[in-house]
């Protein structure tokens, strides 16, 4: 009988500790050329980050998800900064985007303005117990 209690005691003890959180597979273009196809698992309202290097550069990727509305339509809301690293580390943000998206449904936006760099981010989100 101890055993049982024990066990469901840790497995009790386990879910109190889950946190909410989303699985966010993404596709960076520039200027109409992939650069990269990160996936991100991060926690509710905590800062997750990937930095890839393309061969021509860095890029990087910071993401906060949390749930989210906007004209009575509710979803994940990623608030993002997308940009560029430098040989020497600087650090350039190229874009601050912010999608709402359905749980497992593309959702996509792209910042630029004419004759200047364009980018393109599509994520597929998904929320996860972490």
């Amino acid at each position: 009988m101890k055993k049982i209690i024990m066990g469901f005691c840790l497995f009790a003890g386990t879910a109190a500790f889950a946190s909410n959180g989303y699985d966010l597979k993404m596709e960076l273009s520039m200027n109409g050329k992939k650069v990269s196809s990160p996936r991100l698992i991060v926690v509710e309202g905590a800062k997750g980050s990937v930095t890839q290097d393309d061969g021509n550069g860095k890029t990087f990727i910071e993401v906060v998800a949390t749930e989210g509305e906007f004209q009575h339509h509710k979803g994940i809301l990623m608030n993002l900064v997308v940009g560029t690293i430098a040989k020497d580390g600087t650090k350039t943000i190229l874009a601050k985007p912010q999608i709402l998206a359905k749980e497992n449904e593309p959702a996509q936006i792209t910042v630029g303005e004419k004759d200047k760099e364009t980018l393109s981010l599509s994520v597929l989100a998904s929320r996860k117990t972490l």
